[in-house]
């Protein structure tokens, strides 16, 4: 796998939108995998780190028991001059019915709470309950989106180890990766839309993630899988080989079972498959992807997990550059090709297996892929 002869790109979360996007990995190539050997995350890594030349946003993502999804993000990012702010949200309703709504604010705007955790932005807030592990979530672009809810944890948070994973295990300063998670959590609220009142109770899932140095991801995959009790989390992202970096792809999963998280994965994989030429983006499209994810229980039994999904239902897909804000699309645009994401929202059954333990999940899975500068395979 060889990247052309350009600068490498952004992640997705540069431009206010999706954090986690898995991808299709070569065979040859060097996926960094090591054992999971702690899965708690204390209250220190759930604050907003602000550091320079990265990226870090919380991002909800909603199945509502009525049908259709909702994802809300706030992202903060200091990759160009000054620091920017980006609002996304997006409403898909069951009756195929879809708003979105993108805002773009300066760095002064954002003003995190005293314990570092809760945040308000203008015509934003994301406030946190440490004794209830749960974020009280509001936005008001009356009259055209209007959002209010509570995304409180089944079962806590996780991460990977540490959560924060280095480019370069001796220099830091190269960049890296850190996220931690709510796989699973119960969702109360609504939306309003042009003045039309949606419920939103439901389930969901909750990304905290920080990206320092950006320009040197390559690409992204994203896989989150919701049953009522379940959930399946993954992604994955490539680097450009030939800059030094001690891989080329990292990935990370999550399984819940019956509202208990079950297992944290590294040796996970997301193949594209059935690409064609789309002339909207200048990339090669999946119209199906297959997922396994491979590792050990809690219990220390090993978890193995296949999902296979035709991509049929287009939610959206969007050129990044678009929705950032001037001074950030120059800065990109000197680093990158042309960056999209596609999302898609579909019926999926997955097989889990736990020891001698087989399970058939059915649920919903929101899938998405970035591509933010060209791979060659």
């Amino acid at each position: 796998m060889s990247c052309r002869n350009y600068p490498i790109g952004t992640a997705a979360t540069t431009a206010g939108l999706r954090f986690f996007p898995s991808f299709p990995v070569a065979s040859t190539t060097s996926i960094m995998a090591s054992l999971v050997k702690s899965t708690e995350v204390p209250l220190e890594k759930l604050k907003w780190v602000l550091e320079p030349s990265a990226t870090e946003a919380n991002t909800f993502y909603i199945n509502p028991k009525a049908g259709g999804m909702v994802l809300v993000q706030i992202a903060y990012s200091t990759m160009s001059w000054s620091p920017s702010v980006q609002v996304s949200a997006a409403y898909h309703g069951a009756d195929g019915s879809k708003k979105r709504h993108t805002a773009s604010l300066s760095g002064s705007s954002f003003k995190p709470a005293p314990e570092g955790i809760s945040v308000t932005c203008e015509n934003m807030s994301v406030q946190f309950d440490a004794s209830k592990n749960s974020y009280h979530v509001t936005l008001n672009s009356a009259p055209a989106m209007v959002i209010d809810f509570t995304f409180e944890a089944v079962d806590g948070f996780c991460q990977v180890n540490e959560g924060k994973v280095p480019f370069n295990s001796t220099d830091i300063s190269v960049g890296y990766v850190a996220a931690q998670f709510i796989p699973k959590g119960r969702v109360t609220g609504h939306v309003v839309v042009d003045g039309k009142l949606y419920d939103i109770e439901g389930t969901g899932l909750y990304v905290k993630a920080l990206q320092s140095k950006p320009q040197c991801a390559a690409r992204w995959s994203f896989a989150n899988f919701q049953t009522e009790k379940d959930a399946l989390l993954m992604y994955q992202y490539e680097l450009c080989p030939g800059y030094g970096y001690d891989f080329d792809a990292r990935s990370e999963g999550a399984l819940v079972l019956d509202n208990k998280i079950v297992a944290v994965t590294l040796n996970n994989f997301a193949t594209l498959l059935n690409k064609s030429y789309d002339s909207f983006s200048g990339y090669e499209i999946p119209s199906e992807v297959s997922y396994r994810w491979e590792g050990e229980a809690k219990d220390g039994r090993p978890v193995k997990i296949e999902m296979k999904v035709s991509l049929t239902h287009l939610l959206d897909k969007i050129d990044l550059l678009s929705e950032l804000p001037f001074f950030v699309r120059k800065f990109i645009q000197t680093c990158i090709t042309a960056p999209f994401v596609y999302q898609w929202f579909e019926d999926a059954s997955a097989s889990v297996t736990i020891g001698e333990e087989t399970h058939i999940l059915k649920g919903k899975l929101f899938h998405e892929n970035a591509f933010l500068t060209a791979l060659e395979d």
